[in-house]
């Protein structure tokens, strides 16, 4: 994981990702794939700032949210010191009690960086749901995603929250690792004021893009059966969403 997620500048992330995404449509796109499973108990993995974690509070009898960052968790209880936020790392879930519904999201599977990574948390996740509770998570789909930055290998992404207005150079470079569709990503963030460009940070990190084939195997592999699986357009990536349940 990169700088994006530490202290210098994890309250970029927070304000300018708001900017990147329609949380609250966000939100009912998850809740609408929770509520048909009739679901009380909800564990969001990632959950980073804590965007989505007022909303499941409301609607859902116990939620908790779990990140690896410490300081997105130091923002989430800041915006939301009612909300149950808890440090821990995806591949080593360990709770007493069962969830009904577990969720990864943000495209947070792409730090899983090899198939032990992902088999451990398709296995965690398994072990800490109730039988026949849904796992739902998102993939940037590797199909379209690489050819997308062989031909455009840099990008620039702007953001207004708050009246204030963010922008993020991105660049991007397939990896040559032969055995998984990885990409180095570098990205440097401004605030954008007045007629000023001031450089907020700059960030570089390693992340993974699926084919359904990879998500497919690991999947079945660690007892969960596929009950659908989307497309889905972000605002910067091309995404598959995985709707799975326990067997």
């Amino acid at each position: 994981m990169g700088e994006l997620y530490n202290e210098n500048l994890a309250w970029v992330y927070d304000e300018i990702y708001q900017g990147f995404i329609d949380y609250k449509a966000e939100y009912e796109f998850y809740k609408n794939l929770c509520n048909g499973s009739n679901s009380k108990r909800i564990l969001e993995i990632a959950c980073g700032t804590g965007n989505l974690a007022k909303s499941f509070t409301t609607d859902f009898s116990t939620y908790v949210g779990l990140d690896f960052s410490e300081s997105m968790l130091n923002i989430a209880k800041k915006k939301f010191p009612a909300g149950n936020f808890i440090q821990g790392d995806m591949r080593q879930l360990n709770f007493v009690k069962q969830f009904d519904n577990i969720l990864i999201t943000g495209r947070s599977t792409s730090y899983l960086l090899n198939s032990t990574d992902l088999k451990q948390t398709f296995k965690s996740a398994h072990t800490a749901l109730e039988d026949k509770g849904l796992f739902m998570f998102d993939c940037i789909h590797a199909d379209l995603f690489i050819p997308y930055i062989l031909k455009n290998s840099s990008v620039v992404h702007k953001s207004t929250y708050n009246k204030k207005q963010f922008e993020r150079d991105s660049y991007w470079v397939k990896n040559k690792n032969n055995n998984y569709h990885l990409i180095d990503w570098k990205s440097t963030y401004y605030q954008l004021k007045d007629s000023e460009k001031i450089v907020l940070g700059e960030d570089s990190t390693l992340f993974r893009v699926f084919t359904v084939k990879e998500i497919t195997e690991a999947l079945q592999h660690s007892g969960f059966k596929i009950l659908e699986i989307m497309d889905r357009e972000t605002y910067a990536f091309d995404t598959n969403v995985y709707v799975c349940q326990k067997k």
